[in-house]
């Protein structure tokens, strides 16, 4: 069935989240016009991107400036063990040629390491062999409660040698008392220009024994944590191509450079699964051609939780997706959300209230809460959330009625109702006490009213 068709049955209802776009709002998310802005949030450069036109989504054979193979005699020059020796190389090699990009190929198998890349590198193209993303799959297995002290014993000897910009990543790791959610990357990409093409990056925690937990007591200690296999970190036009990106929570994450501002990421032909905001951040970012599998491990899954600054252009793009699920009972169960906006770094809610006596929640400089009263800052308030889907077939796993879900419940610190457009976001604040002129300095309300969250000629399984 048409979504479209069924969406327009719920908008005739009254259910306010039928967010169908016209043909001429769909034209706004067509592959060339996302991609060709970058920079300052509201102020975002032109800069025209055709990542299909690239020999990597071509197909083109690439002559490897550096070959990774763990059965090879290395030698330190061209050929190496692991993936993060031969970065060290090609970083060190940068310094000749910034601009002349690199190409890395990884043979057949299973490297069980981080890779970083750092921003000092040349522009590094990393391949496999073959067409088989499968066959070549890099893996690691951080969780966000692993301490810096476990993170250090794993894989501190790996980045004793690595290039300096490697382990100034490394560094800001290692000592944390938790890792945390942002120092769990499998492949942590800081690289302008980056792209990857037949290969597998893998969080393989839980992988072995499943993401279940107890939802309701007793729980039976299945411990689950946010665990990234791919972060994609500041670097803008960063390209992938036939990708397996494996997971269960935040399997991939796409932050800007720095707050208020965004980069560009293209998945095309790529596959990414995972059951709770597995594809997640600031950054503009397209899917092309790819499926998105939903995994009913857990009871609830959200596809994505974007924090879009309200003033960027673009989040998220999906376009000619096939949103799929593992055949799970909880995914059969229909209740599965296609997005929640992340309310990033908030501590309490402006907008419901919470079962606190003489609870309150105002706009303040910072983010905090300490009963019964906390504030919440800018950087919450205005990091909105957008995403939009065309052209794509939806499983039945995903919520007919509510396929968009608020970021968490009614009467929880960290709830947000979802916002469908700049007006959902002026009335909520308004609503909340929070004048959008005096407080945020805004001159007007958008008109028309920007879009955060849409959907454009897409199917239901």
């Amino acid at each position: 069935m048409k979504r479209v068709a069924a969406m327009a049955l719920l908008a005739a209802a009254g259910i306010a989240n039928a967010q169908q776009l016209t043909t001429e709002q769909a034209r706004h998310y067509a592959y060339a016009e996302v991609l060709k802005y970058v920079g300052a949030a509201g102020h975002e450069t032109v800069d025209p991107w055709d990542p299909l036109s690239d020999p990597l989504a071509k197909g083109t054979a690439f002559t490897p400036d550096y070959i990774v193979d763990q059965a090879a005699k290395a030698d330190g020059v061209r050929v190496f063990n692991t993936i993060q020796e031969a970065v060290t190389r090609a970083v060190a090699d940068s310094a000749a040629a910034p601009a002349k990009r690199l190409y890395l190929l990884l043979k057949p198998g299973v490297y069980k390491e981080l890779v970083y890349i750092p921003a000092s590198a040349a522009p590094i193209t990393m391949y496999g062999e073959g067409k088989d993303a499968a066959q070549t799959r890099i893996t690691a297995k951080l969780d966000a409660s692993n301490t810096g002290a476990e993170y250090n014993a794993l894989h501190g000897a790996q980045f004793s040698k690595a290039a300096p910009g490697a382990q100034a990543m490394y560094a800001t790791i290692k000592d944390r008392a938790q890792i945390g959610t942002f120092g769990t990357a499998t492949v942590w990409v800081q690289n302008n220009g980056f792209q990857a093409r037949n290969l597998t990056f893998e969080n393989g925690y839980n992988k072995d024994t499943g993401n279940a937990r107890a939802e309701a007591l007793p729980n039976v200690n299945n411990v689950h944590h946010q665990a990234l296999a791919l972060q994609v970190d500041g670097a803008d036009k960063a390209q992938f191509e036939n990708v397996r990106l494996l997971g269960f929570q935040d399997t991939l994450y796409l932050k800007s450079p720095q707050i208020g501002s965004t980069s560009r990421s293209f998945f095309n032909n790529s596959y990414i699964e995972g059951d709770v905001d597995f594809i997640f951040g600031d950054s503009t970012a397209y899917f092309h051609q790819s499926e998105i599998k939903s995994l009913g491990d857990r009871g609830l899954s959200y596809v994505a939780a974007p924090d879009t600054h309200v003033k960027s252009k673009y989040g998220f793009v999906f376009d000619h997706v096939r949103f799929t699920h593992d055949g799970s009972a909880n995914a059969l169960g229909g209740t599965f959300t296609l997005l929640r906006q992340w309310f990033h770094s908030s501590r309490c809610t402006p907008y419901a209230p919470v079962a606190v006596d003489g609870y309150s929640c105002t706009y303040g400089p910072e983010n905090g809460y300490q009963a019964p009263k906390g504030t919440v800052a800018r950087v919450s308030l205005e990091a909105v959330g957008k995403m939009v889907v065309l052209n794509s077939r939806i499983g039945a796993h995903i919520n007919k009625k509510n396929p968009w879900s608020d970021w968490n419940k009614k009467g929880a610190l960290s709830f947000r109702p979802a916002q469908y457009n700049s007006d959902d976001y002026w009335n909520n604040l308004t609503k909340a006490g929070i004048d959008p002129v005096k407080d945020l300095g805004y001159s007007k309300r958008p008109s028309p009213p920007d879009i955060f969250l849409g959907e454009f000629n897409n199917t239901n399984d």
